[in-house]
């Protein structure tokens, strides 16, 4: 009974950890782009593997949708019957708010004409300065991709590589340095190939509690599962067509 118990704070921990990895989608939500008139009370959404995750516009026309895991998403909205004109894919890191700005439910384009807009910027991360957040597109654009250690070095300034290729945090040792894969703590993550990969976010400082006690560091890091490649393969292949 005791291990059972045990265990099973243990799974809850984890749990609470995996879920606290998710993203935000933010922005304002306008009729049309030939008006400043905000499309108040819409529907707005991403879609997960069939799952809607969506929200509703408020009085400003003001968008946020939460609890979105990361990965490649297409945005969808509706308002009075009509959809959005553009496609608009966004690129959702871990513990981010991905802040899409003005989007227009109808723009003045030709039917023939395809218009796609990426956002995959600005990234406004919770927390503080300390904290760093890598998305799948910047993994996939970087030159080491294939480099978990000197793709994370390489994104920020207080993070450096010793001679044995361990990161250190600000003059901390190495092992002291803690490491989240998809929720449970380990030893090392680094070994993971970049195209695994979903998203990396390195806190250097003001680490959460739900981290635990370290001075050197936390980089947690989740990786694409089957429905993530699904999706993201399911988008660009919508886009191609």
């Amino acid at each position: 009974m005791r291990l059972t118990m045990i265990f099973a704070f243990c799974l809850l921990g984890w749990t609470a950890i995996a879920q606290n990895s998710y993203g935000e989608i933010v922005g304002y939500l306008y009729e049309n782009d030939q008006s400043e008139s905000k499309a108040l009370f819409a529907k707005v959404w991403v879609e997960d593997n069939g799952a809607k995750i969506g929200a509703t516009t408020d009085a400003d026309g003001k968008f946020r949708i939460s609890a979105i895991p990361p990965g490649l998403y297409l945005l969808q909205a509706q308002y009075n019957g009509d959809t959005l004109t553009d496609t608009i894919t966004c690129e959702v890191a871990a513990n981010g708010i991905l802040n899409l700005g003005r989007v227009n439910v109808i723009s003045n384009v030709k039917d023939f004409d395809v218009v796609t807009i990426r956002g995959g910027e600005p990234l406004i991360k919770f927390g503080s300065a300390g904290e760093t957040s890598i998305s799948a597109l910047d993994i996939k654009n970087s030159p080491d991709r294939q480099d978990p250690v000197s793709l994370i070095v390489g994104k920020n300034s207080d993070i450096k590589k010793n001679e044995s290729g361990q990161m250190m945090i600000r003059g901390a040792r190495p092992g002291d340095m803690a490491y989240f894969i998809d929720g449970v703590k380990l030893r090392d993550a680094l070994s993971i190939p970049g195209s695994a990969i979903g998203g990396v976010t390195v806190y250097t400082s003001a680490i959460p509690a739900k981290y635990g006690d370290t001075n050197g560091g936390v980089i947690v890091m989740n990786t694409k599962s089957y429905s993530d490649l699904y999706r993201r393969w399911k988008i660009m292949t919508t886009i191609e067509n």
